[in-house]
């Protein structure tokens, strides 16, 4: 995850400093790479691969290694691009293709390793994109700006090769373990109205939050702020998520599973467990848009509005299990539950690559746009007010969490 989707998070610094050099200057296609790459293709392809390696299942090392060929490939062939069209089948596709194959694998063994403590195991598992991303934002910006697009990318290649490699020597399966029995396909969670609206809900989420990160430090840098400053804010906002998904996974951990054994309702807890996690995330990071970024012309708003975001939207994933519990309805479907997993996170890789394509496109609206003292410093203002919006339209969820609870009689605590 720390090579895989951390690199991704990092493409702010790529995107400014791409547009601003040759031999990319000025072309906004650059701007579709950190949505196609780990955020939307790794995500995109998680259903069809947690159905291959369903449970323990002797083909997920191998396809981790396959991952690994093409994080490396991928890298050296960014580095010795010269067209918008290379660095995006490069850097993009080819890396996103290649971090989707380490990550199924990966959800599938954090899922075999963790029964009870999933959420907080999911908040480790994913605030660890977030360690990568601190630390390599500001240090990529000094990169770029030092020895430029090729040596950082070759170096790249190298650097995660020779981690991820490490990382494999001690990957391996849960020992004594019961094997489920294989288990068909089974549609009936898909026919919920739950099912429907939590996926919406992903999709809404996933169109605003990845986002900010590549647009912040382009607004920052136009409204005066050093490369430094502008990148430190991507590490801010990465620092925020490191803390967040955890301490979501824990209130998950806690409001869930301790709640159910003192009132013996596991349902109607794990409803609840949902739903209040599920409005702090979208209408919080609503807010942080709406507000501090829209008004933020000082650099210390801008800090607190990824102090906010970082923390609350990014930790919107660490939900995934539990809307998938949520959807199947039984702890005894573990492969269904996998699988709806694997389908809302491709709902989300689909409105990340989709976002790219708008944000662009909304981003363009103010292209021409001197930068002002008006709302979304003038260039950005309808940017942000799509962002905000979809954000705070993502709360949608909630409904069907709590039309599920209302119809649904509670089940014992067994």
């Amino acid at each position: 995850m720390l090579k895989s989707a951390g690199f991704g998070s990092t493409f702010g610094v790529f995107r400014e400093y791409y547009f601003n050099h040759p031999p990319f200057q000025g072309n906004q296609l650059v701007t579709e790479i950190g949505v196609m790459n780990i955020q939307g293709l790794l995500q995109l392809m998680s259903p069809v691969l947690l159905r291959v390696i369903n449970d323990r299942n002797p083909r997920r090392k191998p396809m981790m290694i396959v991952g690994l060929v093409f994080v490396v490939t991928s890298s050296l062939g960014a580095a010795y691009s010269t067209t918008p069209a290379q660095i995006i089948t490069t850097q993009g596709f080819l890396y996103g293709i290649g971090s989707g194959f380490l990550f199924a694998p990966s959800i599938s063994f954090i899922d075999e390793w963790f029964l009870e403590r999933r959420g907080l195991a999911n908040g480790i598992f994913f605030g660890s994109n977030n360690v990568a991303a601190a630390a390599l934002s500001p240090l990529f910006s000094y990169l770029l700006r030092r020895f430029g697009s090729r040596v950082v990318m070759i170096g790249w290649a190298v650097v995660s090769g020779s981690c991820i490699s490490v990382a494999l020597l001690f990957v391996r399966s849960r020992e004594h373990r019961p094997m489920p029995a294989v288990q068909g396909a089974s549609f009936a969670p898909y026919r919920r109205p739950l099912f429907w609206l939590l996926a919406l809900s992903m999709l809404l989420q996933g169109l605003a939050n990845f986002l900010p990160g590549v647009y912040l430090t382009s607004y920052a840098t136009d409204l005066g702020v050093g490369h430094l400053g502008a990148a430190m804010l991507l590490s801010i906002l990465s620092i925020s998520g490191m803390i967040g998904q955890p301490l979501f996974g824990i209130l998950m951990y806690v409001y869930v599973f301790q709640l159910a054994l003192l009132i013996r309702l596991i349902h109607t807890s794990d409803h609840c467990g949902i739903c209040i996690p599920l409005l702090l995330s979208t209408l919080v990071s609503a807010f942080a848009v709406g507000v501090l970024w829209g008004f933020g012309r000082a650099y210390w708003m801008m800090v607190m509005f990824v102090i906010l975001f970082g923390s609350f939207s990014f930790s919107f994933i660490v939900l995934r299990s539990h809307f998938a519990l949520a959807i199947v309805g039984s702890r005894d479907s573990p492969s269904d539950e996998l699988v709806v997993s694997g389908v809302l996170i491709a709902v989300r890789g689909v409105a990340c690559v989709t976002s790219g394509f708008m944000g662009s496109a909304v981003a363009k609206l103010g292209e021409d746009v001197k930068i002002s003292h008006s709302y979304g410093a003038g260039r950005y203002k309808w940017l942000i007010v799509f962002i905000g919006v979809a954000m705070a339209a993502a709360a949608i969820g909630a409904l069907g969490v709590w039309h599920d609870k209302r119809d649904s009689p509670p089940e014992e605590f067994a």
